[in-house]
């Protein structure tokens, strides 16, 4: 059962769908809102042709209940035009449209249709719901033309607004327009909406079938001979637009389809439709009707007479220190600035950016084909156009004028007085970074040329004190060799014989010179070695810890004791004389041990760490104990302490009997005898 419901409403819905009655008047079409529109119904109407588009892609058609407008499937049939009876068969339409249409249509020509009525509009009507796509008829102002391809273009003064009007093209079209000129008309024709792609009104402009829907209107004054005027009187009290004038002057600058015309009184804007231009210096009567525009009124020429030539326009000399001028609007002047740059430009048409005094200021440059001269900014050029004055505020009065510009046509229009000096502010700019640069670079190689000669010369210097000490070493060791050493050997050699005259006769004589004879001999050693180590350039050449295991290895082999050799952390550079301490302090404990001790093994480690450096040597001899005075006539112990006080480093010892020795000195970096002057610590 349901499924018999199912497809019975399946062919209701198909079958009122075959069965829908298309739309038969515009009326219904019109309408209907823009969503039922979008739904595309059926439309069968007929009507009369009331314009059509270029190529014939669309109509717009009136069937007495309304018009609108009728876009083709395909091309329409050539009979079909102005005034043509069609059968439309189509379907509804609103996109891009303000009201609903017809598109995707047919025509079938039917024969000579009957163009309806036109109904009156006045310009309240321009922009009101019922006038879109209407047939219409109004008074306007012919004001000018455009041609955009696709049609001839009228515009249209309507009360004091421009709109356009398209005219299809006809062989005589120029001339037809040229007759209505400046002419107040009254033109039957379609008023068509301009929409966004939201379907919002933003212009109106209006299709006319043809010229023969213009008819100029005749005027009270329009068989009467225009009166002369000056252009400082024009649109007086006693004048208005609908008042035709005639005004004598000479052409100061011209352009296709306009002049500026200036006489005794003031300047002003001449449009003219004929082709003709008028060179500069051209004295003309023109007659026409004045139109209102910011700051003066305008001419809009009906008919120009060339009366004669005059000399070329002097242009007036602008004061650039006057500021705004009204009164030179429109007027043929002459200008010293300064050159800023260009804003932005077209194929011929430059905008030239300007300063005249604290006033800036844009001109519109026309130049022609042939080479012209190209201002840089920073230039002094001489500007010769029409002054325009402007404004922001909405209501051009003369006193709220706040700025002008100017409009320059050909290449002589501006003129070099003076070239921008070499030394702009960006180039200043330039130099003044490539030197701080070079200084930059000058004082970053000064500062490492500096540090290399520091280095160097510390290097020299460390090289010349070693060189110094080193022959100072020699010349002491000789010293110490040929003095010191052979006295001391020649009063050994006196003692023994005195100890062997004397014998055991007097004992306490006896043990004295043996002591004495003990201590000629330690001397003896110490002189020796203190010329061993001078005559050793280890400490010159070598780090520490490789200039002391070599002399300790040498020491231990000598004396026949085992050496255990280690060096701990980073090793730094001390003072050549510390470390000449250090040495010596290391090889006294190895040969007290040896010699005291009667030690078989030694343990030497030499540690640097963050805040200075250790030597510990310790044996396995038979130790002594440390809380006692040395023995009579040893001095290696005192020596150790002494040599450790001159570098101000701590002196540890430690010692049992039985238990053997253990030496300790402690060398912090902060002591001032620990590194060379230029690695001290702070």
């Amino acid at each position: 059962m349901a499924k018999v419901l199912f497809f019975l409403l399946l062919a209701t819905t198909l079958l009122a769908d075959a069965l829908e009655l298309p739309l038969r008047s515009i009326e219904s079409v019109r309408s209907l809102s823009h969503e039922e529109a979008a739904k595309r119904h059926k439309v069968e109407l007929e009507g009369t042709v009331l314009f059509v588009y270029s190529k014939h892609s669309a109509i717009i058609l009136h069937d007495g209940t309304g018009s609108c407008w009728v876009g083709a499937s395909s091309p329409l049939n050539k009979n079909i035009k102005y005034g043509s009876k069609v059968r439309v068969t189509g379907a509804t339409y609103v996109d891009n449209s303000y009201l609903a249409n017809i598109r995707g249509a047919t025509a079938e020509y039917l024969g000579e249709g009957s163009i309806p009525e036109p109904r009156v509009a006045r310009a309240e009507d321009l922009f009101a719901k019922w006038i879109d796509t209407q047939w219409i008829q109004m008074e306007a102002l012919v004001v000018g033309t455009e041609e955009d391809g696709l049609a001839f273009t009228l515009v249209l003064d309507i009360a004091g607004k421009i709109f356009k009007a398209d005219v299809p093209f006809e062989p005589d079209s120029e001339k037809r327009a040229a007759v209505l000129m400046q002419r107040r008309v009254l033109f039957t024709g379609v008023a068509s909406t301009v929409v966004n792609d939201s379907r919002q009104m933003t212009d109106r402009h209006f299709l006319i079938p043809s010229f023969d829907q213009i008819i100029p209107i005749k005027t009270k004054t329009s068989e009467m001979p225009p009166p002369f005027r000056k252009i400082a009187n024009l649109l007086q009290s006693d004048n208005s637009q609908l008042d035709a004038v005639k005004v004598e002057g000479v052409v100061t600058q011209n352009r296709k389809g306009r002049f500026f015309l200036r006489d005794e009184t003031a300047s002003t804007l001449v449009y003219t439709f004929q082709e003709d231009i008028y060179p500069p210096g051209s004295r003309v009567v023109v007659e026409g009707y004045p139109g209102v525009a910011p700051f003066r009124p305008i001419l809009r020429a009906t008919k120009v007479e060339i009366s004669g030539m005059a000399d070329t326009p002097v242009p007036r000399r602008l004061n650039p220190h006057a500021g705004i001028q009204p009164k030179l609007h429109n007027e043929f002047v002459e200008l010293d600035c300064e050159f800023l740059g260009t804003v932005r430009a077209a194929s011929k048409r430059t905008i030239l950016q300007c300063r005249s005094g604290n006033t800036f200021f844009e001109s519109n440059w026309t130049k022609s084909d042939t080479e012209t001269i190209a201002p840089e900014p920073g230039d002094t050029i001489r500007l010769r156009g029409i002054y325009e004055v402007t404004t922001i505020s909405p209501i051009p009065r003369i006193e709220w004028a706040n700025g002008f510009r100017m409009h320059l046509l050909d290449n002589e229009a501006v003129e070099i007085l003076k070239k921008a000096p070499w030394w702009t502010f960006n180039r200043l700019l330039w130099a003044l970074g490539i030197a701080l640069a070079v200084i930059s670079l000058i004082l970053v190689w000064t500062s490492f040329l500096r540090r290399r000669v520091a280095i160097q010369t510390k290097i020299i210097s460390r090289q010349v004190e070693r060189s110094a000490i080193k022959d100072e070493r020699q010349r002491i060791a000789r010293e110490l060799h040929d003095t010191l050493e052979q006295d001391l050997t020649g009063l050994s050699m006196q003692l023994e014989n005195a100890l062997d005259e004397i014998g055991m006769v007097n004992g306490p004589t006896n043990r004295s010179l043996s002591l004495v004879q003990k201590m000629l001999r330690h001397c003896r050693l110490e002189a020796h070695a203190s010329v061993s180590d001078l005559r050793n350039p280890k400490l010159l050449l070598k780090p520490l810890a490789e200039a002391m295991k070599e002399s300790l290895e040498e020491k231990a082999h000598e004396t026949g004791v085992s050496l255990d050799f280690l060096v701990e952390g980073e090793p730094l550079i001390l003072r050549s004389t510390t470390q000449n301490h250090l040495l010596r302090i290391a090889r006294e404990a190895l040969n007290n041990a040896q010699r005291h001790g009667k030690a078989t093994h030694v343990r030497c480690n030499l540690r640097y760490s963050l805040d200075g450096v250790t030597l510990e040597v310790e044996d396995n001899g038979h130790g002594f104990d440390s809380t006692q005075p040395p023995p009579v006539g040893h001095f290696g112990l005192t020596g150790m302490r002494e040599r450790a006080n001159k570098i101000q480093a701590h002196f540890f010892l430690s010692s049992n009997p039985d238990t053997g020795t253990k030496i300790r000195v402690y060398l912090p970096y902060s002591s001032p005898e620990a590194l060379p002057i230029e690695r001290k610590f702070p």
